[in-house]
């Protein structure tokens, strides 16, 4: 893999990798990035490709921003498309640091073009949410514009396997969260910061972002959050 981590993430199993910091997956002014791992090109999201050719929105494509050494900015609200296809996995990890500036209903990510699941930030009365069977809030009642939430960096890894789902929260397992099964199925035209049919996208900014086709320990998460959160002053 192109990326450079010191110390350095887990690579094991890892099929997926974008980070604006790094000059072979994204520079400014580019309207599509390069995935790291398997070459596939990121570009903005633009309607509801299914599983079929997707046909890039040019404007929807996050712009770089030089803070924290390299982050993908939505600002406005912009969303990704992965151009290729990540293929189905009985175990998943998806790990993403994550700035949010409002407290609307916005995707993380959202595999439905190709049968996979939603992940999304303050829906149903929850901070987070992975398909109604991972869920977890920051406060015993919900509250969209909880504190810890908003305006700050946010290391978040989201782990699943047949025998249940977990949350960490920087590089800490997230109390509180539901442990059913919330597979995902990577698959064709998968989307990052929007929904699949391009819709309630992710306004604020994303650092790195892993995908795996296996279920991260927890002495894992804490390696990747190790690699990578002197970025972000956590």
């Amino acid at each position: 893999m192109a990326t450079a981590y010191s110390p350095k993430i887990v690579t094991d199993s890892l099929i997926f990798c974008i980070d604006a910091a790094h000059p072979r997956c994204f520079k400014s002014g580019q309207t599509t990035a390069r995935d790291l791992v398997q070459g596939f090109n990121c570009s903005g999201a633009n309607g509801t490709p299914n599983s079929g050719t997707h046909t890039p929105n040019t404007s929807n494509f996050p712009a770089y921003s030089s803070a924290n050494g390299g982050v993908f900015d939505f600002a406005g609200g912009r969303g990704i498309n992965i151009d290729g296809n990540l293929g189905s996995t009985a175990a998943s990890s998806i790990s993403m640091w994550i700035y949010k500036s409002n407290s609307g209903t916005q995707y993380f990510t959202d595999g439905r073009n190709n049968g996979g699941s939603w992940f999304l930030s303050n829906y149903t009365g929850f901070n987070y949410n992975w398909h109604d069977t991972l869920r977890y809030n920051y406060d015993a009642t919900f509250n969209a514009s909880a504190t810890e939430f908003l305006n700050k960096w946010i290391y978040m890894v989201t782990v699943s396997d047949s025998t249940g789902s977990k949350l960490y929260l920087n590089g800490q397992e997230a109390i509180g969260a539901y442990v059913n099964s919330a597979d995902e199925d990577f698959g064709i035209n998968y989307r990052i910061g929007t929904r699949y049919t391009t819709g309630s996208q992710w306004n604020g900014l994303m650092g790195p972002i892993h995908f795996y086709n296996k279920k991260l320990t927890a002495e894992e998460v804490s390696q990747n959050y190790n690699a990578t959160n002197s970025r972000f002053e956590i």
